[in-house]
């Protein structure tokens, strides 16, 4: 089966999935055992585990399976193009791999240690713009909102994966790859980034000192995930802190907080609208804008960008309450 899979995707062009090996499967039995754990040791102690919740879970979960199946396909098309840009267009062979077959060895990754720290940083530096802007243009949040409508956050929030931010998260690395950095090191230090963004999906861990500084923590990331406006847009790091701390959105958590979410929650627990909802809207505003100029706006300024009645978009929003605060 393997077999005809591969050559199916290799007669098309394409680089067959098959021939990855992710990661993140190897980690299914944890995540799952990881999830148990939480809901039998953290969760059902403290009379949290409600029907609300069961019913957030279960969406994750759905959110969870469709992402999973769609990524099968989206790697074959993102490797594909990496290896051709690679190929044709890298800049330098310093950060390659001169013989892959070396790859598979595990002398190769002891001497080359150097490099994975590398590729480690340079995909979380592609991965905080990604998942900054996820954020900050309306588009892109269509695929990135859907992660943050849930109103608790647990581990299971960790597998609510937006279906629509599969088909434009890999364009953040192309640079990347230009400049010589192998696509298969890239694309499993993605997969590694998403595998340590599992655990901060918690309230059972609180606050871990000097860690909470420099890496994504539970602590860091309750502050991500809630919905009170001075916390929003906030922690964007995937591994590391960095780069909140370098282009100014990084929040420490003062106190942790029970509101999760969205600005405005919604309130549907059905897969499909949670993935095609915000999508749905946003062609609606353009349909109602008047001129190009206001069309364009709903799809690459901020969410919450109206061309009339209240502007909701976060940094306007944190703005007046700044200045509320001062008088």
């Amino acid at each position: 089966m393997k077999e005809q899979i591969s050559a199916f995707f290799n007669d098309h062009g394409l680089f067959s999935p098959m021939d990855f090996t992710d990661p993140v499967t190897y980690f299914i039995p944890g995540f799952i055992l990881l999830i148990t754990g939480e809901i039998f040791l953290y969760q059902v102690p403290r009379k949290l585990f409600t029907k609300k919740l069961i019913k957030d879970d279960v969406s994750s979960i759905g959110l969870g399976i469709g992402a999973v199946l769609l990524d099968f396909g989206m790697k074959a098309i993102t490797l594909s193009f990496y290896f051709w840009i690679y190929n044709h267009f890298r800049l330098t062979d310093y950060f390659g791999i001169a013989d892959f077959n070396d790859f598979f060895t595990w002398k190769w990754h002891v001497d080359h240690w150097w490099l994975w720290l590398l590729v480690l940083i340079v995909q979380d530096f592609g991965f905080y713009w990604h998942h900054r802007l996820s954020h900050k243009i309306r588009l892109f949040w269509t695929g990135h909102v859907n992660h943050h409508s849930a109103t608790h956050l647990n581990l299971a929030i960790a597998l609510r994966q937006g279906w629509f931010e599969i088909a434009y998260r890999d364009i953040w690395y192309i640079p990347f790859i230009i400049i010589g950095f192998h696509p298969i090191m890239m694309v499993m230090m993605h997969q590694m980034n998403l595998i340590f963004q599992f655990w901060p999906h918690t309230d059972a861990i609180g606050k871990l000192g000097w860690f909470d500084k420099v890496f994504n923590s539970p602590s860091n990331h309750r502050i991500h995930h809630s919905r009170k406006i001075e916390d929003l847009d906030k922690n964007y790091g995937g591994i590391l802190m960095l780069w909140d701390h370098l282009f100014g959105t990084y929040k420490a958590e003062e106190q942790k907080t029970t509101e999760y979410g969205i600005l405005h929650n919604i309130s549907t627990y059905n897969v499909f609208h949670i993935v095609f909802d915000e999508f749905r809207d946003m062609v609606q505003d353009v349909k109602k804008a008047p001129g190009w100029k206001a069309k364009l706006s709903y799809i690459f300024k901020a969410p919450g960008w109206k061309h009339d009645g209240k502007d909701e978009r976060i940094s306007r929003l944190q703005q007046e309450l700044k200045e509320r605060k001062v008088e």
